[in-house]
This record gives structure tokens, sequence and C-alpha cells, in this order.
């Protein structure tokens, strides 16, 4: 780094206009929907639904989505405390929570410019995952979603946002129908885009799991943090509620509570058992058997076909 170049310490140091921001972590497919429309449903929460383009704001042309502390510089910092920073005073209320699945690979470079920030990560079972995330690959693109991502992007960025665009396009799987990758883009993704599909969406989903759970750690102290699995939170999420509410110092009514259990569709917890096939069950499991048993899911222990 040379004299001129702006450091971390600059970054950190400008005034920011959100304090204590609550962030909601997770794979694609894991409840972080969900979750962030029950707590977007607080009287005190301004909640933007993945601000991906603004977070990638100054980085947009990489091909992968992991970001360092050292890559917030002073100006991608207040643009993108800017933007929040407008979107919650217009809302006129006193805290802001986002969901942004892609920061799983960029919890380093969040912390650096929100410190205090409080941060939920959720986790779902990797099958389950897998067996949604499926879907999206074989799912056109949204027009609301990409008119939506249209709004959000600066104008600095479409240039190199197009390109990755039309580069994607060349990939095999876009000719069958179907999405090359969808979701997250953790490091060395393009060597994995000629790997059996299941094999390709169970590394996704570990790689985004395990990287989490690494930075959360090391970023945050056990104050700013939590872990909460999808399937204990939809069978009972008052217990889960009550723990966000003291880690954010939102306060939650019994009405609210209430209200948030009464909304919660309990038969969504084990759907994959009945989409999955056996192959693509052991497929899963062979990739990443050792995170699921970490994570405390009971593994069906079959071998793949050779």
């Amino acid at each position: 780094m040379t004299e001129s170049s702006p450091t971390l310490a600059d970054a950190s140091s400008i005034s920011r206009r959100i304090r204590k921001p609550i962030h909601i972590l997770g794979s694609p497919r894991s409840g972080t929907t969900l979750l962030g429309d029950l707590l977007g449903a607080h009287p005190e929460i301004a909640y933007w639904e993945e601000p991906r383009t603004i977070w990638s704001q100054g980085n947009a042309w990489r091909r992968e989505d992991r970001l360092e502390a050292g890559d917030l510089t002073p100006e991608i910092a207040r643009r993108i405390d800017g933007r929040f920073g407008k979107f919650l005073e217009a809302s006129g209320r006193p805290r802001f929570l986002e969901k942004t699945p892609s920061n799983t690979l960029r919890l380093p470079f969040v912390q650096a410019l929100y410190p205090d920030g409080r941060v939920i990560h959720l986790v779902r079972d990797g099958r389950a995952v897998v067996a949604s995330m499926r879907e999206m690959l074989d799912t056109p693109p949204r027009p609301d979603r990409i008119a939506a991502r249209v709004r959000e992007t600066p104008w600095r960025d479409f240039l190199p946002l197009a390109k990755i665009f039309l580069q994607d396009l060349v990939q095999p799987r876009w000719r069958q129908g179907q999405k090359p990758f969808w979701g997250p883009r953790p490091e060395g993704w393009m060597d994995w885009l000629e790997i059996p599909v299941p094999t390709m969406l169970a590394r996704q989903w570990a790689a985004l799991v395990t990287t989490a759970r690494r930075d959360l750690v090391a970023c945050y102290p056990g104050e700013q943090r939590i872990e909460i699995r999808f399937e204990d939170f939809v069978a009972d999420p008052v217990p889960a509620l009550q723990s966000i509410g003291e880690l954010t110092g939102l306060s939650l009514s019994e009405e609210f509570l209430e209200q948030a259990a009464a909304s919660l569709e309990r038969s969504r917890i084990d759907r994959w058992t009945e989409t999955l096939d056996a192959e693509w069950v052991a497929a899963i499991e062979e990739e990443a058997g050792d995170l699921l048993s970490e994570l405390g899911y009971e593994l069906r222990g079959e071998k793949p076909e050779r």
C-alpha cells in the first residue's frame, strides 16, 4: 500500500449515519426472507430486503463475492452508509435492518463499516437448502427483482455488472434452459460449474455457512451475534425472537410474538424429504455430511451410485 492509498482506519473513521444496524445473514433459501419479513413488521424497524448492489458498489467488477476489511475505502464507506442513511431517514423509524445472503462472504467488510452491528445468522438443513436452490436454477429471473436491482445499482457499476452477465451467458447450462449458478459466489465457484448439480449446490451451501460461522466469531463479540437453526425457529419461534430482542435491544410485545408464531408454516421444515430423491440426498451428504452433522442434522447414510 502506498502512502497515498486509503487505509482501513480512514474508512472506519467516517461519520456514519447508521448506528447499531441489524444484519440477517444466511445461505439463500435458509429462511432469511421469512425472518426479515417478521422483524420488518416491527414499528421501530426500517427493513431493506437484499440491498445487494449497495453492498457491492465499488467492488461490482469482482467475479467472487468475498470482501475483506481492507476492501472498504473511505469513498465506498460513505456511499454505502449514505444510501442506507437516506433510506432510514425516509422511513421515519429509528433502526435499520437488512438481509443480504452474499454478506455471508463479506463479514470482515461489513464489520469494518459497522463495528456496532448486530448479526443474526440463520442456519438451515443443507438438504432443504439444496432442494430449494435447485428450483431457483430452473426458475427464470423475476422481472420485479430485476427492476429493483436496476433501480438500486449505482451508475458506476452498470458496466462491470453487464460484463459479468454477458460472461455468464456463455455457460452451457444457459443453453439447456438452466442458470449456470445462482446466489452468492464463494471463492473458486467458477471451477464448480461442470460438476454434478447436487454436489455443486451442496458445496456452495457448505462454503457459505462455514465462512459465515468462522467470520462471525472472528469479527464480532458474543453479545453482538446469534446463530439460530431455521427448524428450531419455525417449530417454536418465541424463544428465538426473545433472544433476538435481547441482542438488538428491540422491545417485542406479546402481541408481536403471538402474531409471529401464528404466521409460520411448520409443514415446510421437512419438505425436502418429499422432493429430493435418494441419489441427490446421497450426493449432498457425501459433499457436506460433516457440516450437516456438526450442525446437528441426522444423516441418512446412503451412498451415491457410481
